[in-house]
């Protein structure tokens, strides 16, 4: 792997994969990986400073077609490209001679054909190295050169007042299949990052900066064919990077979802207003799915104590409540049944405290046919 400290580079008769063929028998229409590992070049990239970077792969032989993917390099790197389980966050396999990343284009993957030759820019920190992987599928022998656009440093203004402190965290989401690791489209709900939550529309990715400063944030996923995820994360202030990888499981009988959010005000079956989104991304998750069908189980907390008929109908009620804002929003009722199992099936049925007693009071959501 060639180290880089420079911006402008000129690579000349590059031939062969080097010591070890990485990339193999892939699919051909797949955007994230070369189908074959050919003629390759490796490079390391280091940031110097914090911003936007991009980079061209340049010939003067307009019969060559370059093509690139870019990893951002993490430890075990190269233990995790052979085990597969790492993901680019760019790619361009087009048949071009020139490619790379500029500051127009919106795709981050690119895939073969005859198809846009750049990809979208990436917002980089100081110090970040990323992985620049170069492959000439066709024609061995050739050359190219790679010229790097580093972000510019920034200027330093002296001022007696003390600036407010705009720093952020760069947040990287991808969303996968847990048994092929591939990219899914999906629709994602994302609270705990701003003010209000973020929803997003058939995408695999999302990379966004957030402000530095402790969170704690639940992400909900529905994906067609796919179980609906919820995931709860917690991001510390001290991070400069956080890349988190969503793996979906696919639709099966019995399977059940645990949407921690939906909670309700004590005692009655009333939406508490946080659980607007999670209510979201169930309607998204019927939607994508129609035909699937679902039971909605609720469940309250009484550690120690009889499951009374009290127990019983509140349980049954906040079910309830659960499928009418459902047919509400459009999902037939035909789709929807639902019980409720008061307090006979506690996750902590000696809770201790009130993070085990919220636990407790939950609503599950177990898919009856697909």
């Amino acid at each position: 792997m060639k180290i880089l400290t420079d911006s402008v580079y000129f690579p000349r008769n590059i031939s062969g994969y080097g010591n070890k063929l990485e990339f193999s028998k892939n699919n051909s229409y797949n955007k994230n990986t070369f189908e074959n590992e050919t003629n390759s070049k490796w490079y390391l990239i280091t940031m110097q400073d914090s911003g936007v970077f991009t980079f061209d792969i340049k010939t003067l032989n307009i019969s060559n077609d370059w093509d690139f993917i870019l990893y951002r390099y993490t430890d075990k790197f190269c233990e995790k490209i052979e085990a597969q389980k790492i993901s680019p966050i760019r790619s361009n396999l087009s048949r071009s001679s020139e490619t790379g990343l500029s500051l127009t284009s919106k795709l981050e993957f690119v895939g073969p054909g005859v198809n846009e030759n750049y990809s979208k820019y990436v917002v980089v920190q100081k110090g970040e190295k990323f992985v620049l992987v170069v492959n000439n599928p066709k024609k061995s022998n050739q050359s190219h050169s790679l010229i790097l656009h580093y972000p510019k440093p920034k200027k330093v203004v002296s001022d007696p007042i003390k600036p407010a402190d705009f720093s952020t965290i760069n947040f990287i989401l991808s969303i996968k299949d847990n048994i092929t690791k591939e990219l899914v489209t999906a629709d994602v709900n994302i609270t705990g990052f701003s003010k209000k939550p973020i929803f997003l529309k058939a995408i695999t990715r999302y990379e966004s900066p957030i402000l530095k400063k402790n969170h704690h944030a639940v992400i909900n996923v529905s994906a067609k064919g796919y179980l609906l995820s919820s995931i709860e994360m917690d991001v510390s202030m001290n991070e400069k990077v956080v890349i988190q990888d969503i793996f979906l499981d696919p639709i099966e009988s019995g399977k059940k979802v645990n949407l921690k959010n939906i909670q309700f005000i004590g005692d009655r079956a009333e939406f508490l207003p946080s659980s607007a989104s999670d209510l979201k991304s169930l309607v998204s998750f019927m939607e994508l799915n129609n035909s699937v069908t679902i039971e909605v189980e609720g469940h309250v907390n009484g550690p120690g104590k009889a499951n009374s008929n009290d127990y019983q109908e509140l349980s049954n009620d906040r079910a309830q409540a659960v499928k009418s804002y459902l047919v509400e929003n459009g999902i037939s009722e035909n789709r929807i049944v639902f019980v409720g199992y008061g307090n006979s099936q506690m996750l902590y049925p000696h809770a201790k405290n009130s993070a085990e007693m919220t636990a407790n009071r939950r609503v599950e959501i177990k898919i009856i046919a697909k």
